[in-house]
């Protein structure tokens, strides 16, 4: 649920935060009850800085008499339930795969004493602000990429609940190919992006190109001519901000996460902005561990279109921020000049009856080759009487 905001928006952040500093005297006994049995309260005070909710730190004692910590958040609204639901089903799912490099999710539900005001819930880790090893942070992803992989629970790509990045939601809606997915996923982006920004008629007509051209042409090859990807768990939101060496035991935690099932690649769009402090050393140490999706050749434009969508992000989130607008547009006018003609045609997929058609032919036995076209193209297959 962060981003990297502009530095001097984050300064003025901190300075509203200190002169407005919320102090809760007493836990929500909704809270209380998604803590351990027999708890008592030491302190709940200030944690961080977050321009989407307020967010917190709680010390509780245990039966033990061991001193705990633990993090909340907390917003109101339709909004806040929202984005607490998809904190908490977002970390709980990427935490069973990395239970060792993300707090453990405790729980999220409705204040008693603030109805329609929502929080989550989870382990507290004191955290070293420091750019991890490019090693040792693709050793976690790629973990989790691969312990996924295929690991949908529809089979499809998606979510099963909005998730999101700051106060932006990700459209999660299951799709059945990457492509139709991103693509849906690049449009909410957009439409948030001409709220904060405004309507300008160059971004729409790019937007336009990218959408009918450069999206079909990188992502329809990855699931077309005989290639194929599985939907793994993709964090979505990596950027230095929300990986960081705890600080008791050096390792790395990641959190904050924005899940879905997508395609693995998709996880390093963040990496290609300067302004992420994250680059080639851990886009080519990825690639060193978990190799290229075929074509190859397109890895460094799907790259590029992946971060996008994340310059997109920013430009919605910063109102009175214009370089980040400026920077899709560049980024975009590049990608749609280079593939002004879009997928060749013959490497379009054809439509959804074609291929009932030609499956209730293979069943029945009622297949064969046009004698006329016998190259196996599409088209070159003929149903029987």
């Amino acid at each position: 649920m962060s981003t990297n905001p502009a530095d001097a928006y984050a300064e003025k952040l901190r300075r509203e935060q200190e002169a407005n500093l919320i102090i809760i005297e007493r836990l929500d006994d909704n809270v209380l009850a998604k803590l351990p049995e027999g708890v008592e309260v030491v302190s709940v005070v200030p944690s961080g800085a977050s321009a989407w909710c307020k967010t917190f730190r709680i010390d509780a004692r245990l039966k033990n008499g061991e001193i705990k910590p633990y993090f909340m958040k907390y917003e109101s609204g339709e909004p806040g339930r929202r984005m607490m639901e998809g904190a908490f089903h977002s970390d709980s799912v990427y935490s069973s795969y990395a239970p060792d490099n993300m707090p453990t999710p405790v729980g999220f539900g409705e204040f008693k004493e603030e109805p329609d005001t929502w929080f989550y819930v989870s382990e507290f880790h004191d955290m070293v602000d420091k750019l991890p090893d490019a090693r040792d942070l693709i050793n976690i992803v790629a973990k989790v990429h691969r312990a996924s992989m295929g690991k949908s629970p529809t089979g499809k790509f998606g979510f099963a609940v909005p998730t999101y990045l700051a106060n932006i939601p990700n459209d999660n809606t299951w799709q059945d190919t990457w492509e139709i997915w991103f693509t849906q996923a690049m449009q909410s982006m957009y439409a948030f992006e001409k709220q904060t920004q405004g309507v300008d008629e160059e971004l729409d007509s790019l937007f336009d190109g990218l959408c009918k051209k450069v999206i079909p042409r990188l992502l329809r090859p990855l699931e077309t001519g005989g290639r194929s990807i599985e939907p793994c768990l993709v964090h979505s939101d990596l950027w230095p901000g929300n990986c960081m060496l705890d600080a008791d035991t050096g390792e790395i935690m990641v959190f904050d996460s924005c899940a879905f099932w997508g395609h693995n690649e998709a996880d390093l769009g963040p990496w290609r902005a300067p302004r992420y402090r994250l680059g080639r050393p851990y886009l080519k140490q990825y690639q060193k561990v978990m190799g290229m999706s075929e074509p190859h050749a397109d890895w460094d434009d799907r790259n590029a279109l992946y971060a996008l969508r994340y310059d997109f992000l920013v430009s919605a989130l910063y109102p009175n921020e214009t370089k980040f607008r400026e920077m899709a547009r560049r980024e975009m006018r590049a990608l749609v000049e280079k593939f002004p003609d879009g997928l060749q045609e013959e490497a379009k997929p054809v439509e959804n009856e074609y291929y009932d058609q030609l499956n209730a032919a293979k069943h029945s036995g009622q297949m064969e080759l046009d004698p006329e076209n016998n190259a196996g193209k599409i088209g070159s297959i003929f149903i029987r009487d």
